[in-house]
């Protein structure tokens, strides 16, 4: 066999190996070069995203925006907190409120009672009918919940003073009222002997008569003419059994000649009981009641009270 050998200066010359030439600067192109134009635009393109979602990018940046994130958790926590504490203020007071309009409809209640006024009539259940134009302009202002609240509040404390003033003069009024000697002491009647001087149908002598007499069936119950406290209760003289009745600032009332005391002293009366029975005891021509009215320890004419009003 027989070998051929080619010499290296054929090959300078041959397109052969100019051919080699360039693969080997094609390869080190595609591994030198290439690697590094990607390197160079995956940067271009990993710049381009937004830096808060890429934390690869800056690290300090990323430091900042977590630091942020945590700052704006803290506020939303501290601004729900405030939320919540402001909330629990706002029942506390709410509650108050409720508590003053209650005692408001108590004390409401009452008078209504002691003045006799329907209150049905005002329809208190539903809101009043109100109205009237207004411009754009007011329509359009925010409420001031605070400054409403505070408004709210004063108003009611002023009213509930107000009201419960009202009502401690009706019922201061409607307790002297009660205590206050009027009416009759007996169901019908008439006045038999008057207060003042008279002669004495027993003894034919003049003498001054300390109240009025008032006939009466035996056995008919006497009545208390206002609220008070029995003094006494007992059998005097020529009152016979009689029954005195303390009714406070300084008024005391008188029932004589009775058949039968039914209160003991000590023992708190009202208006209109029964206090003790018609009869005829001690310095008596008949069964009627004896009827005294006094003031500060000093008798006074009875029939002015016999009319008045209760």
């Amino acid at each position: 066999m027989k070998v051929i050998l080619i010499k290296d200066d054929a090959c300078r010359n041959g397109a052969v190996c100019w051919s080699g030439r360039k693969l080997i600067a094609l390869g080190a192109v595609c591994f030198i070069a290439l690697p590094l134009a990607l390197g160079l635009s995956s940067y271009w393109v990993v710049s381009q995203i937004d830096r808060a979602l890429n934390p690869f990018v800056d690290p300090e940046y990323r430091i900042a925006v977590e630091t942020r994130v945590n700052e704006q958790q803290e506020e939303m926590l501290k601004t729900r907190e405030y939320v919540r504490q402001h909330m629990d203020v706002l029942g506390r007071r709410i509650g108050s409120l409720q508590a003053q309009v209650s005692r408001i409809k108590a004390v409401e209640m009452r008078i209504a009672e002691t003045s006799g006024v329907n209150l049905s009539d005002f329809e208190f259940e539903q809101d009043p009918p109100i109205g009237g134009a207004s411009s754009s302009e007011s329509d359009s202002e925010e409420v001031d919940i605070e400054n409403a609240i505070r408004e709210i509040e004063k108003e009611l404390s002023i009213r509930e003073s107000e009201i419960a003033a009202v009502d401690f003069l009706l019922s201061r009024n409607n307790l002297e009222s009660q205590q206050t000697p009027a009416g009759w002491p007996v169901k019908g009647g008439w006045v038999s002997s008057s207060f003042g001087s008279r002669m004495h149908p027993m003894t034919g002598k003049k003498q001054f008569h300390r109240g009025v007499d008032i006939p009466g069936k035996p056995g008919a119950l006497v009545l208390a003419v206002a609220d008070g406290v029995v003094v006494r209760s007992e059998k005097n003289g020529n009152y016979g059994w009689m029954v005195e009745i303390d009714h406070g600032d300084s008024y005391t009332t008188l029932y004589g000649h009775n058949r039968k005391n039914l209160v003991k002293v000590g023992e708190t009366v009202v208006k209109g009981q029964g206090i003790a029975e018609i009869g005829s005891t001690g310095r008596s021509t008949g069964p009627h009641v004896h009827f005294e009215v006094a003031k500060d320890n000093r008798n006074i004419n009875p029939v002015k009270y016999l009319y008045k009003k209760s």
